[in-house]
């Protein structure tokens, strides 16, 4: 049985905490993000464009991980809207934004950053000793 793209989907979702309504086209690029993440820092996942699945299962470990990245990608774009909005400056007029808007989101985003992190070193095969 071969692991959807739903339920990657459905894993991303489940990080936010306010309901965020993306469009489809916009969840599929932070789709296509964290799976070439994935695949450049860890192995390949054989993914079926066609089918818009994994050739095989997923293990939870990693539909987990690629939901985070996604999540990442997500906050990463929130995180660039957030301070253009509370940074206009312009001829007539300063705003500034004194909220912790931007420093909540910078801190959501470094702490996905180091969940995905030690997801990936745990996913790595690690070998200490040559069996030579």
């Amino acid at each position: 049985m071969a692991t959807s793209y739903e339920k990657v989907k459905k894993s991303f979702f489940s990080k936010p905490q306010s309901p965020v309504i993306l469009p489809d086209g916009l969840v599929k690029e932070f789709f296509e993000s964290a799976l070439s993440e994935f695949e450049l820092e860890l192995y390949e996942l054989n993914w079926n464009d066609d089918k818009n699945e994994f050739e095989g299962n997923l293990k939870g470990s990693e539909i987990n991980l690629l939901g985070r990245l996604m999540y990442i990608a997500y906050l990463e774009r929130e995180n660039d809207r957030i301070i253009k909005l509370t940074n206009i400056v312009g001829k007539d007029v300063s705003l500034t934004g004194l909220g912790d808007s931007k420093k909540y989101t910078h801190q959501a985003l470094s702490d996905q950053n180091d969940k995905a992190a030690a997801l990936k070193y745990m996913l790595k095969n690690n070998s200490f000793y040559d069996e030579g």
